[in-house]
Parts: C-alpha cells; structure tokens; sequence
C-alpha cells in the first residue's frame, strides 16, 4: 500500500506554531518602550501611510519619522497612556525604535536619537 502524498494541510499546524513563536519571540526581544518616549508602531501589514497616521493620531500622539513600509513609523507622546491608546486604536505592535533599528541593521537617525532621555 502506497503512503499519501503530504499535503500542505499536513504541515499548517507546525507552520502556524511556527509563525506564533517568531512573532512572540520577536516582540519580546524588542520589549515595551519606556512610557513618555518615542515609539516604533508597527500597524497591521496591510495598512497604508495614512492609515498608520490615523492611528497614531486616534491615539493622540504626534509623528517623528516615518518607516520604509506604509505600516510602520515612530510616534511619540507625553500621555503615559500611549502605548496602550495605539494597541486600542489598532496596533499590532509597539517597540523601542532603537531596539527595532538594531535588529533591522539600520543606522538610528539622529532625530531618534534626540529624543532618547
């Protein structure tokens, strides 16, 4: 008797469990940002510029620079609440942008490093 064929059905556990832990991994490395500073907010990836914008704007805070997709830029704001306003108004995640620099490879500007305290 001949075994069947794998399927991808066969391997979408695995590869579902896979995906959660890269995420959860990555997020916890890169840890919450400090409340009072400037924070990479990454939307969800099918956002665009001005969705993202939205959001942080809903959220009430102001942005710094934008990223190199639609769906992430670095925001600041000096309600304590910020980070928890941006998850409520639809963030996937909030970061340290200088922890998410370093992990990308990419040099910090100088306007984030300004507002490191």
């Amino acid at each position: 008797m001949e075994e069947p064929t794998p399927r991808l059905r066969h391997f979408l556990p695995a590869l579902l469990l896979l995906g959660f832990s890269a995420f959860a991994t990555f997020a916890v490395t890169l840890g919450s940002p400090k409340e009072g500073s400037q924070m990479a907010v990454i939307a969800p990836p099918w956002y665009s510029m001005g969705e993202t914008v939205s959001l942080v704007v809903a959220a009430g805070g102001r942005i710094v620079e934008t990223g190199g997709f639609g769906n992430v830029l670095v925001a600041s704001s000096d309600d304590p609440r910020f980070s928890s306003e941006l998850y409520q108004a639809g963030a996937w995640l909030v970061v340290d942008p200088i922890r998410l620099r370093g992990c990308l490879g990419l040099a910090a500007s100088p306007t984030l490093m300004e507002g490191r305290g």
